[in-house]
């Protein structure tokens, strides 16, 4: 009987345990049912956000097309407002001169009056090449020559440009034994030209502007161009040869300089380089492979 009754007993605890086993079964059951709707809720929380930001990002991207836009249509207004303020004044004077010469009222000063008109009409006229040789450079006419002899018919041409600046005190350092270059000597004049101007107007007060050339370790020969400005601010060095880039007040300067200048050396093999200081100065090269480096290039 004692038997029996412990049996008895050990059944009524095995059926206990199943009991708590089947409601633990129940609870866990319940607690993953739950858990996999608040999954699902998350994942559909998830797939709305995803669908948002991949919506925000069409929306940005969309609205990155409108600004680019917007700004290649701000720099051309920019251009043809710089086009427009230096067309504008030799008009009104060839306009003014003419008119007094066709009314008679300039007799005693017709051939001065003349002479101003073609004046202007030719600044007129570089206005547009400057344009011109912008949208539709040349290709170079390559010849070997030697990089001093550029130097010194440039400088011959930029001393008169120079004196309508303050006090530039204009220097010229040349290297010995430099080695030809293969190039268009317009195009690399040129470059030159906008490059020394660049550092002319820099100096509003006058300065020294020291032009040097060289060679670096027997391969790139350089002409640079040394001012003693205000230098480049950080953030404008990326744009600075951007076409229509410009920092200069309205009215004196198109943003082409430097654009120009970059396309010109890049048409020679060539590059610009700049290095500058903010209230020190910069230094501008431009850069050009030797005739010794074309030929072993060559072999």
């Amino acid at each position: 009987m004692d038997e029996l009754e412990q049996y008895k007993r050990r059944i009524k605890e095995l059926e206990s345990d199943l009991e708590d086993a089947k409601s633990l079964s129940a609870a866990r059951e319940r607690l993953l049912i739950a858990n996999i709707s608040e999954l699902n809720d998350v994942f559909g929380a998830l797939r709305e956000k995803i669908k948002e930001i991949k919506e925000r990002d069409e929306r940005i991207r969309s609205f990155d097309e409108i600004l680019t836009r917007a700004n290649r249509l701000s720099s051309l207004g920019e251009l043809a407002a710089s086009i427009a303020h230096e067309i504008k004044n030799p008009l009104i004077s060839i306009q003014g001169f003419a008119g007094l010469i066709y009314r008679g009222k300039a007799k005693a000063n017709t051939e001065k009056f003349a002479r101003l008109i073609e004046k202007e009409a030719e600044r007129l006229s570089n206005v547009l090449a400057r344009l011109l040789d912008f949208s539709r450079m040349s290709e170079p006419k390559k010849e070997y020559l030697d990089v001093n002899t550029i130097v010194e018919d440039t400088v011959l041409f930029l001393e008169h440009h120079l004196t309508r600046f303050r006090k530039i005190e204009l220097t010229v350092e040349k290297g010995r034994d430099l080695p030809s270059v293969l190039v268009d000597e317009v195009h690399v004049q040129q470059a030159l030209i906008n490059v020394v101007m660049n550092a002319a107007q820099s100096m509003p007060e006058g300065g020294p502007l020291i032009i040097r050339t060289g060679q670096d370790h027997g391969e790139e020969v350089w002409i640079s161009v040394t001012d003693r400005g205000m230098g480049i601010q950080e953030e404008h060095m990326a744009k600075i040869f951007e076409p229509f880039f410009t920092t200069k007040e309205k009215g004196e300067g198109t943003g082409l300089g430097l654009s120009l200048s970059k396309r010109l050396m890049e048409a020679n093999q060539g590059r610009i380089d700049v290095i500058t200081r903010l209230g020190e100065g910069s230094t501008f090269r431009l850069l050009l492979p030797s005739s010794t480096t074309i030929s072993t290039e060559g072999t």
